[in-house]
């Protein structure tokens, strides 16, 4: 599934177009933090009660793991962001596309609509992590949704295996 044909969403009249991009870099292999990135455990285990990652199947597949066309939401109060891992390339790239309704807050604020991850080599033998999320808001709400992302994403460095 080529992710310039995805349309999940669309822009809600009187909303501007936001993006938060964040980098990370580990000192362990590539393969290491491309396996941590793509094991549904390093995302649902530990889940802070109520809130809850889950990942479904497509219909005729039993494969319910970070594979193209796996459904994924993740949701509790105040948050649904609900989409379809649309492309991903070994050890180098992930994306995951989310569906028309998601939203943070309130469906009238902050809709996200993507989440991607590059892996790239770094100098010292280990690798960066670049993730960039997407999302549509109100003008009003954008300066909360920049410290939102930056507080949540900049956590992304300790979750990460050093």
């Amino acid at each position: 599934m080529a992710s310039s044909t995805i349309h999940l969403t669309a822009q809600p009249k009187g909303f501007v177009e936001h993006v938060h991009r964040f980098e990370v870099d580990s000192k362990r292999s590539r393969r290491d933090v491309w396996n941590w990135l793509n094991t549904p455990e390093t995302f649902t285990k530990n889940q802070v009660w109520p809130f809850r990652v889950e990942f479904v199947a497509p219909a005729g597949s039993k494969q319910a793991d970070f594979s193209e066309g796996v459904l994924n939401a993740h949701h509790g109060p105040l948050l649904n962001f609900s989409g379809v891992l649309t492309e991903i390339r070994e050890e180098e790239y992930r994306d995951l596309h989310y569906y028309y309704g998601s939203y943070a807050l309130s469906l009238r604020w902050i809709r996200p609509t993507r989440l991607q991850f590059w892996i790239e080599d770094n100098e010292d033998g280990g690798c960066k992590v670049i993730g960039q999320v997407d999302s549509y808001v109100k003008p009003a709400f954008s300066g909360f949704w920049s410290f939102a992302q930056r507080f949540f994403w900049g956590q992304f460095r300790w979750w990460m295996p050093k």
